[in-house]
């Protein structure tokens, strides 16, 4: 059986991506979603998921833009003079040990029961920003939150790119050997998924992709989509998703901003939605994936 996550991330980010999310969820192709917790418009989804019941919502671990949930006077590390994180700087400040992982562990715990909170039966899973958990020294923390939260569901680190190709396989090997430095994330990320897997976390069997697709013009349409969907192997796959609405928040904080409003349109087109419904591919959320069992 073959099993399609379209989780959309960002969920309260700003204004134009809580509102674009909501537009994908309410159209039907969206039944998954991850939310920024540490931004004042994710306090509409305490009602938004009375209208979506059936939703999964994810926390996006979010120590990187923004602010904290935390007063800053409780987390003085992770922030710079105006009380904000360090956003491209982040990763430098992490690395070169000037973030006390304490109050990191303390600001990533907050976020997690905020977002309890606001989602209600509906939190299913954990993800990071930019998937900056898998930093050297920053993976055992964000494990650590995860296992104390008990949602026992996170993003996998089993990647699967150019899912658009009939050689898809091919096309993932050439993938993974474009770059020098693709072999060696590869191998990290095995070795992080194991680690997941040893804790008994439960993760979607791969994080599916369209090759170089918010880089080549074309690559985001309904097309490329139906080819992707077309090829997913068996058991669970996740197709990560950022729909959004150009604003003045998201140009301050984000770098991939036109593009946004491409997938929209794609994800809240008929023909897209139609093809789902007539193929043999489920569409799920994140609360469908069975937790593994404690040991």
């Amino acid at each position: 059986m073959r099993y399609l996550i379209i989780n959309a991330d960002g969920y309260g980010f700003t204004e134009g991506i809580t509102r674009a999310i909501e537009k994908c969820v309410n159209f039907g192709t969206v039944k998954s979603i991850s939310v920024n917790v540490n931004f004042p418009f994710v306090m509409a989804l305490s009602q938004f998921v009375k209208i979506h019941p059936e939703l999964s919502v994810g926390c996006h671990l979010n120590p990187v833009v923004g602010k904290p949930v935390l007063p800053v006077t409780k987390v003085p590390s992770l922030v710079n003079e105006t009380g904000e994180f360090f956003y491209k700087n982040f990763s430098k400040h992490f690395l070169l040990g000037k973030i006390n992982k304490k109050e990191l562990r303390s600001e990533l715990l907050a976020q997690i029961e905020k977002t309890r909170r606001l989602a209600g039966e509906t939190f299913s899973h954990i993800d990071f920003h930019m998937g900056l958990h898998r930093l050297p020294g920053l993976y055992p923390i964000f494990l650590d939150v995860v296992k104390l939260s008990g949602v026992g569901r996170i993003r996998t680190h089993r990647y699967l790119e150019g899912l658009e190709s009939p050689s898809y396989k091919w096309r993932h090997l050439q993938y993974v050997f474009e770059k020098p430095a693709r072999p060696l994330k590869y191998l990290w990320n095995i070795l992080l998924r194991w680690k997941a897997k040893q804790i008994g976390l439960a993760m979607p069997d791969y994080w599916v992709g369209i090759s170089n697709m918010t880089t080549v013009p074309g690559k985001i349409s309904v097309e490329m989509y139906q080819k992707m969907i077309s090829h997913l192997p068996n058991g669970f796959s996740e197709f990560v998703v950022h729909p959004g609405y150009a604003d003045q928040d998201l140009q301050k904080y984000s770098s991939y901003i036109q593009k946004r409003e491409e997938e929209l349109n794609v994800l809240t087109d008929q023909r897209l939605k139609d093809f789902l419904s007539k193929s043999d591919v489920r569409l799920s959320g994140y609360r469908d994936i069975p937790l593994c069992k404690k040991k």
